[in-house]
């Protein structure tokens, strides 16, 4: 048999270094760099807490209860976020992790945007800059993980700054139209957006293009695509009892006094503060770390001392943009929420922080080598250090903690309910019980969901007894198809009883306690579930 040719070693070496070169600082394009972050990022989010996590956030149960069936909208929110869900279980099935990757998928796209959006201002290096210094943030980190609406709806909005900057800046057509796309995409994934259009108006007013012929134009080309998308959810609504409009108008005109309001943004801003406070400790240490090593280099006489500041990269109309456009949002909302007296809780500001990283280019610097142009290669591989130290500091600390730790310490979270023990047996108590397959569980979102998304695609859950909050069951279905009743009656249940569950238990044939340890830890706290099966009648349509 004949041998294989060998490959020397001064071949492999060339190899390796051409593979290392294609992901350095230093490499013409940074394109490859970027997506080896984000796609770590993704990775290591997705996959360490996917282990570690028995059972997601509230929230994400809540969207894969929802994402269970495809409709144009559901009780608190626009469809998009929930269809998101509904077609990557159907390829991966209903598995907790499903919902930590579409959060994060969320988040990388939308940084993905931020350094694009970067790279029309600045070079590719200080772009990839200041999208790291977000990268820590709160919200693309542990509550990246949280895929409700503020989180699946970052992308799109990140979408909608990028293809606004460059519509401002080229005023091409097929940006305008662009910008339409992802206007229509954000607000059919959360009405916040509006926030962000309102922005976009003031700005325009402010630069002064509004007075322009063109501009008006273009708006009315963005206008189309949006209108278009949301024609079948504005339709969707008109049939509807409870709809997302009624539940926003709800939650924005609850009273309050003044110092009632007042309260409530002061709380908003110290938690908003707390979650950007990883951005805060790494641009701090980034700016020691530089100046430390600015100072060494003078004291030798290095020109790799002398500097400008990574603001000057940038155009002066450029700076007005990430003025305005990156601290928009926020001041028009705490503007807003003052005047009204309306709530304001940190969630729903989830967005408003994309543009951050480029206000830290008024105190960093790009060296100077010995050619004497700036460069920032020392400062990114500084970052690059910082950031991805602090990320994976995070993420493994969180899948401890939040994981095998709590379980240890007989701790009880969401992230260690024991959904899938109870799920079995609440599947075994129907089986012994009915002879037809389960498919509707009336209960609480968590409960509820927790028993559903770990038996058939086929089980649905009916939302707090109420087939106004379950579009995809009708009155019919529910009285006639039979059900299993679960009512959390531990005694830490965060979720409350619902009322009409607690109806529905009057009629059920067969009942009982399902109590089970609700960590590892088996003289820990217990988990009590109340269970109730009404059997289904002759008259049953499933289909219809």
């Amino acid at each position: 048999m004949p041998s294989l040719p060998k490959i020397s070693s001064a071949r492999t070496d060339r190899l390796h270094a051409s593979w290392r070169a294609r992901f350095s600082p230093d490499a013409t394009s940074l394109v490859l760099l970027v997506l080896l972050l984000l796609a770590a990022h993704l990775l290591l989010w997705t996959l360490l807490t996917g282990i570690s996590h028995r059972s997601p956030d509230l929230d994400n149960m809540e969207e894969l209860v929802w994402g269970s069936v495809i409709e144009w909208g559901y009780y608190k929110h626009p469809p998009l976020p929930s269809w998101i869900i509904y077609g990557l279980t159907s390829v991966f099935g209903r598995s907790v992790w499903v919902t930590f990757f579409a959060g994060q998928l969320s988040v990388v796209l939308s940084l993905w945007m931020v350094w694009r959006l970067g790279c029309e201002m600045t070079s590719q290096k200080n772009a990839l800059i200041a999208t790291l210094l977000i990268m820590p943030i709160t919200y693309y980190t542990t509550r990246g993980l949280i895929s409700n609406h503020n989180t699946l709806q970052l992308w799109s909005i990140a979408g909608c700054i990028w293809m606004f900057y460059r519509s401002w800046r080229y005023e091409r057509m097929r940006d305008w139209l662009g910008l339409g796309i992802f206007c229509g995409i954000a607000l059919l994934s959360k009405y916040s957006v509006v926030v962000q259009f309102a922005v976009f108006f003031l700005f325009l007013l402010i630069d002064g293009r509004l007075r322009y012929a063109r501009v008006w134009k273009g708006i009315a080309l963005a206008a189309a695509p949006l209108l278009l998308m949301m024609l079948p959810h504005v339709l969707w609504l008109q049939r509807q009892v409870m709809t997302p409009v009624g539940y926003a108008s709800e939650s924005l005109t609850r009273e309050s006094t003044r110092l009632e309001n007042l309260e409530m943004v002061l709380d908003m801003l110290t938690t908003t503060l707390a979650r950007l406070a990883p951005m805060l400790l790494a641009l701090l240490v980034i700016v020691w770390w530089q100046r430390r090593r600015i100072s060494a280099a003078l004291a030798t006489d290095a020109p790799a001392g002398r500097g400008i500041r990574l603001s000057e990269s940038l155009r002066p109309e450029d700076r007005k943009f990430i003025l305005l456009v990156g601290l928009g949002p926020l001041v028009l909302t705490l503007v807003a929420v003052l005047i009204l007296k309306a709530p304001l809780i940190a969630d729903w500001t989830t967005s408003y922080y994309m543009l951050f990283g480029f206000f830290a280019f008024w105190c960093l610097n790009a060296d100077r080598p010995g050619t004497g142009k700036p460069t920032s290669s020392a400062l990114l591989r500084i970052c690059l250090t910082v950031i991805v130290t602090i990320q994976l500091c995070t993420v493994i600390g969180y899948a401890l903690v939040r994981g095998p730790l709590s379980d240890m310490f007989g701790y009880a979270t969401r992230a260690n309910f024991p959904g899938e023990d109870i799920s079995l047996a609440m599947q075994q108590e129907w089986r012994s019980h009915v002879n037809t397959p389960l498919t509707l569980v009336a209960s609480d979102t968590w409960l509820g969901g927790n028993i559903a998304v770990h038996a058939s695609r086929d089980v649905r859950v009916l939302i707090d007894g109420d087939v106004e909050k379950s579009q995809w069951v009708t009155a019919e279905q529910a009285a006639s198809c039979g059900m299993l009743l679960a009512l959390n009656r531990s005694d830490d249940a965060a979720d409350g009883i619902p009322p009409k569950v607690e109806e529905l238990m009057l009629q059920a044939k067969w009942r009982g306690t399902l109590q089970l340890p609700a960590t590892r830890k088996m003289d820990g706290p217990q988990v009590i579930v109340e269970w109730g099966i009404i059997a289904p009648t002759a008259a049953c349509r499933p289909g219809t």
